[in-house]
């Protein structure tokens, strides 16, 4: 089979990966296509046919893996929900995405194992084929509904594997959800590659213990996970490469830290349209560029351009389009309110870094238009972050009669809002500030909390700018 006829059932046929799961099963990539083809046979007896929707609600398993091989053998689309969801948010994606069905695990297994008997469903391409429905994070609106086709999921798994420089000698632990992106993603590339696979949920002692006794060499996480094992005491020295995507910015040093211990860890860039694992940092640079976030494209035929600041992408990782609420079809207006001619509009600020890269600044949404420009809200958090009292920054920008002005969020050492108000002087910060940053960059406020509203998403938790938006127009309203 030709790269070019090459199906997610191919990828795994192909592979010499073996995967070890929570439950204790091992079992090899080929292995599992056979189990979903025989699953496909008992989902088609359900009355699944090709096309058909089938919601996805189970944790990182065996069955997890074996459902999602059953849909690329039946042609049918698998809608990923995460497991943690409740059960309003469960509904309502269901509902949205016109799943036939949903499947959850059985006191014995996936449908209490009834498919194990079915005959295997007759083997044929399905390239083309739309495979797999992730959601966006959804923390400012309902999320969006993201459409990959199989090609798509194979082609930036091989590109992807080749990125990350995976071999047949790593041990790749996949933990984040496969429900999302930067899991499926990060299973897909160690089964291109034929590296030994650990598939297991995040439970932080557990997750430290596997690090250590297998060996891992190789794992992609967000900074809040990597923060956590470090500060367990996790043995993290046999991590050649750790995948780092920063959601949580009030999160710093993660790198120096894990250097500390023998990790390397270097910054990703990613997202559902066009694929987690997209760019990585250079994992022999020092510290500093490890932890942003951008870096070299995985893919050879992938482009970007920056237009107005915005980095907007194309490639063969890129998606079909957002479902229709219905599940009917593409949402074709939806889809091309983030497309131009091609080019997929990510809603984020880049700049160029090398011939075959960018670097990821901000989110758009999180720019701050100050005085008619366009700011980062990093560079105001940097001058704050020099106060050794405070370990965590977020500045947002609420308008004002004068036009549109910045406000400042601080978390201080000790966590204390009560003992922080009586020390932390806010009016050395602006002033600090004022030296520093040109005058329409400087913080009419500087307020202390004790911590940021954080929302969850697909693939971490990141802070709702919208909170602090409000909070921010609600403390100036009551001063004014």
């Amino acid at each position: 089979m030709t790269a070019l006829e090459r199906d997610v059932l191919a990828l795994f046929e192909g592979s010499a990966s073996r995967l070890d799961f929570d439950d204790g099963i091992s079992v090899s990539a080929p292995s599992l296509v056979a189990d979903g083809l025989r699953l496909a046979t008992w989902l088609g007896e359900q009355g699944v046919v090709a096309g058909s929707r089938v919601a996805l609600q189970l944790p990182n398993s065996a069955d997890y893996v074996r459902l999602l091989l059953a849909c690329a053998a039946g042609g049918f689309v698998g809608v990923s929900v995460n497991s943690r969801y409740g059960d309003d948010e469960v509904a309502d994606l269901v509902e949205r995405s016109g799943a036939q069905m949903i499947v959850h695990n059985g006191p014995n297994g996936l449908v209490d194992s009834h498919w194990v008997s079915s005959a295997p469903i007759q083997r044929r391409s399905r390239r083309m084929n739309a495979f797999v429905v992730f959601t966006t994070s959804g923390t400012t609106s309902r999320p969006k509904m993201v459409l990959q086709r199989q090609c798509s999921i194979v082609d930036h798994a091989i590109d992807a594997a080749a990125l990350l420089g995976y071999t047949s000698d790593d041990t790749v632990m996949t933990v984040m959800p496969l429900c999302g992106t930067f899991g499926l993603g990060s299973l897909m590339a160690a089964v291109a590659a034929g590296s030994r696979v650990i598939v297991t949920d995040f439970e932080l002692g557990r997750t430290a213990g596997l690090i250590e006794s297998e060996r891992v060499t190789c794992v992609n996480g967000s900074d809040d996970m990597f923060h956590r094992l470090l500060e367990h005491g996790a043995d993290l020295s046999s991590i050649r490469l750790g995948g780092y995507a920063r959601f949580n910015t009030s999160l710093d040093g993660i790198v120096e830290r894990a250097a500390e211990v023998g990790a390397t860890l270097t910054g990703l860039y990613g997202m559902s349209e066009v694929q987690a694992l997209f760019t990585l940092r250079d994992p022999s640079g020092d510290a500093v560029d490890r932890t942003r976030a951008g870096g070299t494209m995985a893919s050879s035929s992938a482009t970007y351009r920056i237009v107005e600041g915005e980095l907007q992408l194309r490639g063969p990782s890129l998606f079909a389009g957002y479902l229709a609420e219905g599940g009917e079809c593409v949402d074709a207006d939806l889809t091309a309110q983030h497309q131009d001619n091609g080019w997929f509009r990510t809603g984020d600020l880049a700049e160029p870094n090398g011939d075959r890269g960018f670097e990821f600044i901000a989110r758009m949404a999180d720019v701050l238009r100050l005085g008619g420009f366009l700011v980062s809200p990093i560079e105001i958090e940097a001058v704050l972050l020099d106060d050794s009292q405070v370990v965590a920054a977020q500045v947002i920008s609420v308008d004002l009669p004068s036009g549109a002005r910045p406000v400042a969020f601080v978390l201080l050492s000790g966590g204390s809002v009560s003992t922080g108000a009586k020390t932390f002087d806010e009016a050395a910060a602006i002033r600090r500030c004022r030296e520093q940053l040109a005058r329409y960059k400087v913080p009419v406020r500087v307020i202390v909390l004790k911590e940021f509203p954080m929302a969850p998403g697909p693939n971490g938790t990141k802070v709702q700018k919208t909170k602090l938006r409000e909070l921010g127009a609600s403390i100036l309203e009551v001063n004014s």
